[in-house]
């Protein structure tokens, strides 16, 4: 029997139940190397780079770095996604969202998040291997890691507590600078707590996914700990007041955004690394982004916003940023609709070691905006279904779990398993192209593996661009070209979804159009079923193919897919 499973509810109990390395990345003599930390007692991962040199050695741990930090993100992100239906859904991703958003497609090559107390060892060394490569394992016991964030929570508690101290005497002084300097540099400690909580979180083993949120809503909702120490949503209104704001266009709110951001960090005549600002939780690009976009640079003349996407233009995503030129510090926000109400979160975050140095949220109402402004991207229902059905996964099968092997979905590869990057000649996105540009795709897979790419328009029509397009063992790890296209309507919104598999795709039935094969199945999950070849089963039998699941590493998965996602926002011009 053959069945279809979907592996959220416990993500760290499949990780490793098919990790076997033969026919994968990394060679055989790593199994005995793993066993040594058991999944349920470890966070660990392993990082690959050619070479023997030092540098080899770094940029493997880099490798490694990201991928223990992803589990973390992911795993959150996951129990997050289990609970959409629930009445705090939102508020909980608008809490956490300067933590979470690095889990979007364009950061996650490079999630800030970096993870204090890990060991490293070089693995190649260690077993005196010959070979011109180098493998490095990063790990931690999950209980140590735990009480190196327990310990975290309490020293920025004490920080966050000392300027609140500070601010409350400032304002029985009537000094209301000195007060709402004090308050705004509790900001990024209070972003930083979050952070620590998500790690407690994403550190869990085994976890009930709406205990797990349930935890989330309380910090979230929180209004007062205890008469000592205010909730980051009280600061953020008694900062509101002090300011009196009134913001009634763009250069208003940008010089909000200025003024916040300059009181809480020296010298920011530094280059920034720029990241479009992102509505909501989505990936996309709305009439009100590119205005901000726009004015936000003039008004903030002291800052040097660099587009890190077009530095690392026609580039696997799967590199060491460290060493690319791209400046370390990250200006990333997000804009957030509440009825009459819109937020903007702002924060600026030292990429390479995961600090943050400063965060802005601004609120005002649409009614007081002079200028006429669309905030929600166009289609938004549609394209958020679209890109909801498309999300990348990971599934292989395993043979020991059933006669045939049961095909499951694991949250993330396990490790050495196979992966496929995908990018444009502007990089991984958020991206933008104008009637008549040429865009070129690019893959890279870290082994042999079919390619199916479809392109979703903004209409909903769906174009299979290429199937069972086959990298052989000569362009592993390799810049693959895969097409070049020329930017046409309909303009709005567009997907670029690859997968990549160990085995041919099954055909999928199409119609030719203007030189397109679309998709002749309309519907969103059924066409993502057939993009997959997979057929999911009911989340009952789901959940008993999970609980029954035991974490083994030596399995050798004999199928594998793994998908990529882009998000394209494209314009006439």
């Amino acid at each position: 029997m053959r069945k279809f499973s979907i592996a959220i509810i416990f993500l760290f109990l499949t990780i490793l139940t098919s990790s076997s390395i033969a026919g994968s990345l990394y060679p055989e003599w790593i199994l005995p190397e793993l066993r040594r930390y058991p999944i349920d007692e470890y966070l660990f991962d392993v990082g690959y780079s050619n070479g023997t040199s030092e540098e080899a050695y770094k940029k493997a741990l880099v490798e490694a770095n990201k991928k223990v930090s992803t589990k973390i993100l992911k795993q959150v992100v996951g129990i997050i996604s289990l609970n959409k239906g629930h009445v705090n859904y939102q508020t909980v991703l608008e809490h956490y969202c300067a933590v979470l958003e690095d889990y979007c497609s364009w950061h996650l090559v490079s999630p800030a998040l970096q993870l204090k107390g890990l060991k490293h060892r070089n693995l190649s060394v260690d077993n005196a291997r010959s070979e011109q490569e180098t493998y490095a394992i990063v790990y931690i016991e999950r209980d140590k890691l735990k009480d190196i964030y327990k310990d975290q929570i309490l020293e920025l508690q004490r920080n966050i507590n000392k300027h609140l101290k500070m601010a409350q005497s400032a304002d029985s002084d009537l000094d209301i600078d000195r007060t709402t300097r004090n308050y705004l540099r509790t900001y990024p400690l209070y972003e930083s707590l979050k952070e620590a909580q998500i790690i407690l979180l994403g550190l869990e083993y085994a976890y009930d996914p709406s205990n797990a949120f349930s935890k989330l809503v309380r910090s979230a909702t929180i209004t007062n700990e205890n008469h000592n120490r205010w909730s980051h949503k009280q600061v953020i209104k008694r900062v509101e007041k002090l300011q009196q704001n009134s913001i009634g266009n763009f250069n208003e709110l940008c010089k909000v955004i200025d003024s916040q951001l300059s009181q809480q960090i020296n010298s920011p005549n530094r280059k920034v690394s720029f990241y479009p600002l992102m509505y909501e939780d989505s990936e996309f690009i709305s009439p009100f982004a590119l205005k901000f976009t726009e004015v936000l640079t003039q008004e903030m003349p002291e800052w040097v916003f660099v587009d890190p996407m077009l530095e690392l233009k026609q580039e696997p995503i799967n590199i060491d940023r460290f060493n690319q030129g791209i400046p370390p510090l990250k200006f990333s926000a997000s804009c957030w609709e509440n009825g009459n109400g819109i937020t903007i979160r702002a924060t600026l975050r030292n990429i390479n070691t995961g600090e943050f140095l400063a965060s802005s949220v601004v609120e005002f109402l649409k009614t007081d905006m002079r200028d006429n402004i669309i905030y929600q991207p166009r289609s938004y229902d549609d394209n958020r279904k679209e890109k909801d059905v498309f999300n990348p996964r990971y599934f292989v099968i395993e043979h020991p779990r059933g006669n045939d092997g049961d095909v499951i979905e694991h949250e993330f590869p396990p490790i050495g398993g196979l992966t496929v990057d995908l990018w444009t000649d502007k990089g991984q996105g958020p991206l933008s192209y104008i009637e008549d540009d040429k865009v070129t795709v690019y893959a890279c897979v870290n082994q042999p593996a079919y390619l199916r790419l479809l392109n979703t328009h903004d209409n909903q029509k769906r174009a299979l661009l290429v199937d069972n397009f086959y990298i052989g063992p000569e362009d592993v790890n390799k810049n693959v070209e895969l097409g070049r296209f020329i930017c046409t309507p309909p303009f709005g919104f567009e997907f670029f979804n690859i997968a990549a598999r160990t085995k041919e795709f099954p055909n999928i039935e199409t119609y030719e159009e203007n030189d397109y094969h679309y998709l002749v199945e309309e519907n969103a999950e059924k066409a993502a079923e057939l993009h997959r070849g997979f057929k999911p089963i009911s989340k009952e039998e789901n959940a008993q193919h999970i609980f029954g699941a035991k974490p083994i590493i030596d399995d050798q998965p004999s199928f594998q897919q793994s998908e990529a996602q882009l998000v394209i926002t494209t314009m006439g011009k």
